[in-house]
């Protein structure tokens, strides 16, 4: 029986859109230049926008290659460094943790929204007893920001263990952050079923440890290989686990 669903975060239970986080990168931006300008390091928009994209590619050699993950203010330090080097250095506590909430708040004026039938289905899955969690990768949105979305729409007392690539310090597909989370939620592996969009990172990560899973492709389709059933809509997620053996 099962006793754990655990769910990924973007794209299934939470939904963006291209818009959302291209406004999103520009606000990161926006706030960056204000802070370097103010501790006398004004940077050209070009520049900084060069040193975003290579920011990224170096969290990708340092960490994400390898389905690891930094603490959100290294990943702010490292996008600064390339932007102004030297300036960490330079700037004053207040205006670091200035820069940080620049880098990782946008989403709270972009909020995405929940999947439909999110709230009904969590309601439904808790009233069968069954413990509820998170397991996300977290880019450049940190799970302490990505637990305000949850909240803000009354969902986040419905989990129990929470478990964010930029706090564990692992990222999916890695065995160690389904593992990790299992071992905090109580169960073993074949009592547990994680729910997601991603054929690589939630569908096999979770099959690698032994989870069951469940594909989530709301445009339709077929499950990816390993899956044991295709989602397409979250109504029909709590009939599903009913049925798992």
């Amino acid at each position: 029986m099962i006793q754990v669903v655990t769910f990924d975060f973007w794209q299934t239970l939470i939904i963006d859109t291209p818009e959302n986080l291209q406004r999103g990168k520009e606000l990161r931006l926006e706030g960056t230049a204000s802070v370097l300008a103010r501790v006398g390091r004004p940077t050209r928009p070009e520049d900084l926008e060069a040193a975003y994209e290579a920011s990224g590619i170096a969290l990708t050699d340092r960490f994400w290659a390898n389905h690891r993950d930094p603490p959100y203010r290294e990943q702010v330090k490292i996008f600064l460094e390339l932007a102004a080097p030297g300036v960490t250095a330079d700037l004053s506590p207040e205006l670091f943790e200035e820069a940080v909430a620049a880098y990782i708040t946008p989403v709270l004026r972009l909020l995405p929204r929940p999947v439909a039938g999110a709230v009904e289905a969590l309601s439904a899955l808790r009233e069968l007893g069954v413990t509820l969690g998170i397991i996300s990768n977290t880019g450049r949105t940190p799970g302490v920001v990505l637990r305000k979305v949850l909240d803000h729409y009354g969902l986040l007392g419905y989990f129990t263990v929470l478990s964010y690539s930029d706090e564990v310090g692992y990222r999916k597909p890695h065995p160690a952050i389904f593992t990790g989370t299992l071992r905090r939620a109580g169960a073993e592996p074949g009592h547990a079923l994680h729910v997601g969009d991603d054929a690589g990172a939630d569908v096999a990560g979770a099959r690698s440890v032994g989870m069951r899973v469940g594909h989530f492709r709301a445009g339709g389709g077929s499950p990816a290989p390993g899956a044991d059933f295709v989602l397409h809509h979250f109504a029909e997620l709590p009939d599903r686990v009913r049925s798992l053996p």
